[in-house]
């Protein structure tokens, strides 16, 4: 006899189906006419059948539906079974699959087990004599409590019925999850007889449960806490008002490994860099990935004295090198500290908190960095930032851009780097700010560019195609002087205009747009080309932006982060791209560090990107280098 099982939906789409359906009966087709009779017979339990060709020899094919309902008793889909010999009686065979797949138990109305159905008995092997014992003596310790309490509910007040999950011990000693309906039965006098259980194994429902838990709360890769399960615990320490040290954990050459060897060896690097790690953790420590290359710990009752030897040994831990296969990887960490609740009182403040502390420690080439008070901070940097140019504090990095469609260098973007003596790397995201507010920021504007002209300048005698851009502080908007400052700059430095690129933030410029439009259209005239960047988070619109003198859009990282997991991020910026083109303006994409991305801005026609997927920010010498090395490698692929 050949039998199989589909299920389908109402309108005749299969929804899953055994190995047998589609050896034997996934060519046959159902029909409207039999799917409404298919769904009615399901509801009633009849039995239908259709005649079918196979193998060029008529034969009859039976047919038996059941429903699958929801909670509310609307049908969802039908169960049907294929068969080419007849069902016996409907009725019996609903009786013997529920003995198959549930237990019996009737309880006495003192609670005591009379009846365990033979499918019970099969399963977990227990003879008659089960019944003179308490139903108790079954359920897992941790259970009875609530078994108790749902069956007290049902002997006190006569429930109608009650439903409880709980763990059954079989005779060999171990537990099933057990699915139990308890249904009491009067008699004339409305007290309580009989008390019906009935019980189905759900055992392998739990272990999909609890799998599903496990992927929720823990990474798949590393078999530490995910992010979710890192939010969820943080949260639960600060509104407890328990203190504890945020830890941001950066890996040395992930994209390095990625790129230099496989993906493999990127994913056997984290393992073991997270079991290193673990070897330096206590118990009470928690541990967890919250990005691809992002980790963090949170340790407990810990002060900056006891810190810094852990952090020792967590730097110690990375100087033997790594060994995948035949290669030796040298690699080392850097960390971010702050605490709670001394730096910070909300989990998205400490967690900024200690990535810029995290910035500092790389910056700085050193392992490890605790978080300074902002209050601390900030009124050093206030009173130590008219210095700072005059003692040559400050130097400047440079971040290539890269053409998308050749992977030539389109020109490299300015960054401005502050080393205080005391404070250490100072993040232009902190110091800009206020600079703006003092008044300091033209100053510290025309010198870096001054230093970037003069810097590239030299390096166009081998690259004469690369351009060179500066940020903008929309402070500047209202300088109508700057202009003239910009073409003394020029003029001094023998710079091309048409080389340089002033970058102003979309927000910085709708707050300044009437005297900036003036501004920027007298630098167009000179030849100087205006972009807009951290396009997307601000709030104007590409139809606005149309009517100033503006030939490049910079897409704010923030959308390019997910771009690839995320459709509503990809479908924003790929709307940006194509209207962006139908202006006539380029596009380039910011914060770009991974593979991924670059393909699906390339299918998305994206002019330019930058991002660490081809360097982070580097020093002019190391800058050079790069680009040496660069075209050397295009050049040695064409």
């Amino acid at each position: 006899m050949m039998q199989a099982i589909a299920v389908i939906d109402q309108n005749g789409k299969i929804l899953g189906a055994d190995e047998h359906f589609f050896r034997h009966f996934h060519h046959l087709r159902v029909n409207r006419e039999l799917l409404k009779k298919l769904i009615h017979d399901a509801e009633h339990g009849r039995i239908v059948s259709y005649d079918m060709l196979k193998e060029d020899e008529r034969k009859n094919i039976y047919v038996q539906a059941t429903a699958l309902c929801n909670k509310t008793g609307m049908l969802q889909a039908i169960v049907v079974m294929y068969r080419d010999a007849p069902f016996i009686d409907m009725r019996l065979t609903s009786s013997m699959a529920s003995m198959a797949s549930e237990f019996t138990f009737i309880l006495s109305s003192e609670g005591e087990i009379t009846y365990v159905s033979p499918s019970a008995q099969h399963v977990l092997k227990c003879a008659e004599e089960v019944c003179n014992h308490e139903l108790f003596s079954f359920v897992h310790h941790d259970d009875i409590p609530l078994l108790m309490e749902k069956l007290h509910t049902i002997y006190a007040t006569k429930e109608k019925e009650t439903t409880v999950e709980c763990r059954w011990r079989t005779h060999k000693g171990h537990f099933i999850w057990m699915d139990m309906h308890a249904q009491p039965l009067l008699n004339e006098k409305n007290e309580i007889e009989h008390v019906i259980v009935v019980a189905k194994d759900i055992t392998k429902w739990k272990c999909c449960e609890e799998e599903l838990i496990k992927l929720k709360h823990f990474d798949s890769l590393t078999n530490i806490p995910n992010r979710f399960y890192f939010e969820t615990y943080a949260q639960h320490r600060i509104e407890k008002m328990r203190p504890f040290a945020l830890c941001y954990i950066d890996f040395d050459k992930i994209k390095w490994i990625n790129d230099r060897f496989t993906y493999q060896a990127g994913d056997f690097f984290l393992q073991e860099a997270v079991r290193r790690i673990q070897q330096h953790l206590q118990q009470e420590d928690f541990f967890a990935r919250i990005g691809g290359d992002e980790f963090v710990i949170v340790l407990h009752d810990v002060n900056k004295e006891t810190m810094v030897a852990r952090m020792e040994h967590f730097l110690q831990s990375f100087v033997e090198p790594f060994r995948y296969k035949e290669h030796v990887i040298q690699s080392g960490l850097s960390i971010g500290v702050t605490f709670f609740p001394q730096d910070g009182t909300d989990l998205d403040t400490l967690l900024k908190q200690a990535d810029q502390a995290l910035f500092y420690a790389k910056e700085r080439g050193k392992g490890y960095h605790f978080y300074h008070p902002q209050q601390n901070r900030k009124r050093m940097i206030e009173q130590e930032l008219p210095l700072a140019l005059l003692n040559n504090q400050f130097y400047l990095c440079y971040q290539p851009k890269v053409s998308l469609d050749n992977k030539s260098i389109m020109g490299v973007e300015a960054l401005m780097r502050w080393t205080h003596p005391t404070l250490g790397a100072i993040s232009p995201l902190e110091f800009i700010s206020i600079a703006e507010k003092n008044g300091f920021i033209f100053e510290i504007t025309t010198w870096v560019l001054k230093e970037a002209c003069r810097q590239v300048k030299q390096w166009r005698t081998h690259f004469p195609t690369l351009k060179l851009a500066v940020n903008l502080s929309p402070f500047l908007l209202n300088r109508k002087e700057f202009v003239t400052h910009v073409k003394n700059i020029l003029q001094e430095t023998q710079f091309p205009p048409n080389y340089l690129i002033l970058e102003i933030t979309e927000s910085g410029l709708m707050e300044n747009i009437e005297t900036g439009k003036h501004i920027l259209t007298e630098l167009q005239q000179i030849g100087i080309q205006v972009a807009i960047d951290d396009f997307g988070t601000g709030f104007s619109s590409l139809a606005y932006i149309r009517n100033l003198p503006v030939s490049l859009l910079k897409i704010d990282r923030s959308f390019i982060r997910d771009i690839t997991d995320n459709s509503k991020d990809a479908t924003i910026v790929d709307t940006i791209i194509h209207l962006a083109k139908s202006l006539d303006l380029q596009v380039l994409a910011e914060g770009v560090e991974r593979d991924d991305q670059v393909s699906l801005l390339q299918k998305m026609d994206c002019d330019f990107a930058q991002g660490f997927y081809f360097s982070q920010s580097l020093e002019a010498e190391k800058l050079l280098q790069w680009l040496e090395q660069h075209n050397q490698s295009k050049e040695a692929l064409h």
